[in-house]
C-alpha cells in the first residue's frame, strides 16, 4: 500500500480517521481566518469612508462640491448644445451653397452644350 502524505508521520502506514479529521479542522480554520482577516480589512475601509463622507458633511464641502459638479455639468451642456446649433447652421450654409455651385455647373453645361452644338 503506498503511503500518502498525510501517513508520513503514522508509523503503522494507515490514516486514522482522528488524523482526517484533524487535517479537515485545520484547514477549515485557516480558511475561516482568511476570511475573518479579509472581512476585517473591507470593514475599516467602510468604516473609514463612512467618516471622510462624515467630514465632508460636517464641513459642509459635499454640498458646496455638489453645486460645483451641477454647475459645470450645466455650463458643459451649455456650450455643447451651442456647438449643435452651429453645425446645423453651418450644414444649412454648407447645402445652400452647394445648390448655388450645381446651379453654377448646370449654367455652364448649358452654355457648353450650346456652343458645341
Amino acid at each position: 500500500m503506498a503511503l500518502s502524505v498525510t501517513d508520513v508521520g503514522n508509523p503503522q502506514g494507515g490514516k486514522k480517521s482522528n488524523d482526517k479529521n484533524k487535517d479537515s479542522a485545520v484547514l477549515v480554520d485557516e480558511w475561516l481566518a482568511e476570511i475573518t482577516n479579509a472581512m476585517a480589512t473591507l470593514m475599516g475601509r467602510v468604516d473609514d469612508m463612512e467618516k471622510h463622507l462624515e467630514e465632508l458633511g460636517s464641513m459642509g464641502d459635499f454640498e458646496e462640491l455638489r453645486g460645483e459638479v451641477q454647475a459645470a455639468i450645466k455650463s458643459v451642456v451649455v456650450n455643447v448644445n451651442q456647438e449643435d446649433q452651429d453645425l446645423w447652421a453651418s450644414e444649412t450654409t454648407q447645402k445652400e451653397e452647394l445648390e448655388a455651385c450645381r446651379a453654377k455647373v448646370e449654367v455652364y453645361k448649358t452654355r457648353v452644350e450650346a456652343l458645341e452644338a
